[in-house]
C-alpha cells in the first residue's frame, strides 16, 4: 500500500514505516508488500523539470507599472486541493530563489510543511526603495531615496493577492518571508496590516532603521494587536554584527513584552546562526521558519506507528484511539492557522496499513474509505482501498479500485512534468497491476 498526500510520493516513507514494523511484530504479521523500482530511464541529453514557475505580468494601478512575478506552484495539483500562499521579496535574486524553492519542496515531499504556491517578486527598479518604509532621523540623511515600502505592500496586499486568489487555488493563509530590507518590509507590512500576513519570517532585518524607533513601533503594534493571530520566526547570523545585535536586543525585549502581557495571540521564535554571515541567513532560516510555522499540523505518523509496532499493539480500540487523537491534535493545529483541511492523506494511509499487518481489516478499509471521500482523485487512495478490500475477501470491489487507481495515474501521467508526481504515478500502477496480476492468478 502506498501513503500519498496531495504532495510528492510518500512510497519510501511507507517502506521504512513498514519495515520497521515488519522488525518488531511477530513474522507472520510481517507481510508488507515490496516496491518495484522506478524504471523509468531517459535518453542522453533529455532534460527533465526539476522545478519550474510561470512568469506573470501584472498591472499595477498603485505603482503605475507592470509588475513581473513568478509563481510556483506545488507538484500535487489534485482536484479540490487549495495552498497556502507565500510571498517571497527579491525573487530577483534568482540563486537565492531556486534555493528557497528546492527547500520548500523537499519540506513537503517530507511531510513538514502542506503544499504553498510560492509567489515571488522582484523588485521594480530601486529595491532600496522599494522595500523600505519611511525614513527619519540618520536614516533618511543615509538613505535619502528610501521609503517605497508602502506602495509595495499596497500593490501586493490589494493588487496581486487578489490577482492569486482568482487564478490559483488558494488558502486565506498568507506566509511573508523576507531577508534584509525584505526582512524589514516584512515586519512593517506585519506590524501595518495585521489583517493579511498570518505568518511571517523575518532574516536578518534592518532593525536599526530611524535609529530603532521602527523596530520599537513593531514590537509595541504586535503585543497590543490581540485581534489577529500570527507566528512570526526572527533571525540573525553571529558574523554579521551590525544585523545580530539590534536583533538580539529586538527579541529580548520583544519576549519580555509578550510575557508581561500574557500575550498568546502571536507564537514568536528567534533563531541565530552563530557560524552565519549575511548572505547565509536565508537558507537556514527560510527552512526553519517554515517547520516553526506550520508544527502544529504536521503528524509524526513513522514514530507513532513504530511505537505501535514496538508494544505490538494489535487491538482494534488502541488503534482507533490513536486515529482519534490524531485527529483531534491536527484539528488544533489547523485551526490555529486558519487551515480549513481535512487530515491529511499520508498519517491516515499508513496506520491503516498498520491494522492491516495486525489484521484489523474492517477498521482498515473504515479508514481507507475515509481517505477515499477526502481525496477522490488520489490514485493512491483507490489503490490502498483496493488493497485493504482484498484483506476482507472483497475482491470485485477491491479490482475496482484497483482499476480506478490505474485510469488516474495515466491521466496524472500525460499531465505532469513532474520528476515527483511522474514517479509517484508510476508507483501506485505498477502496485495496483501487481495487485490484479495476483487476483487473476488466484
Amino acid at each position: 500500500m502506498e501513503t500519498v498526500r496531495p504532495r510528492p510520493a510518500h512510497r519510501a516513507t511507507r517502506v521504512r514505516t513498514l519495515a520497521l514494523i515488519g522488525s518488531l511484530l511477530m513474522p507472520a504479521a510481517a507481510s508488507a508488500q515490496g516496491v518495484p523500482a522506478d524504471t523509468h530511464t531517459h535518453s542522453s541529453g533529455e532534460r527533465e523539470v526539476l522545478l519550474a514557475v510561470t512568469h506573470e505580468e501584472i498591472p499595477s494601478k498603485v505603482l503605475h507599472v507592470t509588475r513581473d512575478v513568478s509563481i510556483w506552484v506545488p507538484d500535487e495539483t489534485g482536484e479540490g486541493t487549495r495552498y497556502p500562499v507565500l510571498i517571497f521579496p527579491d525573487a530577483e535574486e534568482k540563486v537565492q530563489f531556486r534555493s528557497a524553492l528546492a527547500n520548500i519542496q523537499f519540506l513537503i515531499n517530507r511531510r513538514l510543511i502542506p503544499p504553498l504556491i510560492v509567489v515571488g517578486v522582484p523588485y521594480h527598479a530601486n529595491r532600496r526603495h522599494e522595500l523600505s518604509p519611511p525614513a527619519t532621523g540618520t536614516t533618511a540623511k543615509t538613505y535619502p531615496m528610501a521609503g517605497g515600502a508602502d506602495g509595495t505592500m499596497q500593490f501586493i496586499t490589494d493588487e496581486l493577492l487578489p490577482w492569486v486568489d482568482a487564478h490559483y487555488p488558494t488558502l486565506p493563509v498568507r506566509i511573508l518571508a523576507g531577508h534584509s530590507l525584505g526582512a524589514l518590509f516584512a515586519l512593517y507590512t506585519m506590524s501595518t496590516r495585521p489583517d493579511v500576513f498570518r505568518i511571517v519570517i523575518a532574516m536578518s532585518p534592518v532593525l536599526t532603521w530611524n535609529d530603532g524607533t521602527l523596530a520599537t513601533q513593531v514590537a509595541t503594534n504586535l503585543v497590543t494587536d490581540t485581534h489577529h493571530p500570527r507566528t512570526l520566526f526572527l533571525t540573525s547570523g553571529g558574523l554579521e554584527p551590525p544585523i545580530d545585535e539590534p536583533t538580539t536586543a529586538f527579541a529580548t525585549r520583544f519576549t519580555a513584552m509578550l510575557d508581561s502581557a500574557h500575550a498568546s495571540h502571536i507564537r514568536f521564535e528567534r533563531r541565530r546562526y552563530s557560524r552565519d554571515v549575511h548572505e547565509m541567513t536565508p537558507l537556514d532560516g527560510l527552512i526553519d521558519g517554515l517547520r516553526m510555522a506550520f508544527d502544529p499540523i504536521v503528524v509524526p505518523i513513522d514514530s507513532i506507528v513504530g511505537a505501535l509496532a514496538a508494544r505490538h499493539v494489535e487491538d482494534a480500540s488502541t488503534l482507533r484511539a490513536t486515529g482519534d487523537t490524531l485527529r483531534t491534535r491536527y484539528a488544533s493545529g489547523a485551526a490555529s492557522l486558519g487551515i480549513p483541511t481535512p487530515f491529511p492523506e499520508a498519517p491516515l494511509d499508513i496506520l491503516a496499513g498498520y491494522a492491516l499487518q495486525v489484521k484489523q481489516n474492517d477498521l482498515a478499509v473504515t479508514w481507507l474509505r475515509e481517505n477515499l471521500a477526502h481525496y477522490p482523485h488520489s490514485s493512491n487512495a483507490h489503490e490502498s482501498l483496493g488493497e485493504g478490500l482484498v484483506a476482507t475477501g472483497d475482491t470485485a470491489a477491491a479490482g475496482a479500485e484497483f482499476r480506478a487507481a490505474i485510469e488516474i495515474a495515466k491521466v496524472e501521467l500525460t499531465k505532469s512534468t513532474s520528476v515527483l508526481v511522474r514517479a509517484q504515478q508510476r508507483d501506485v500502477m505498477a502496485a495496483a497491476q501487481a495487485q490484479l496480476g495476483a487476483m487473476h492468478k488466484g
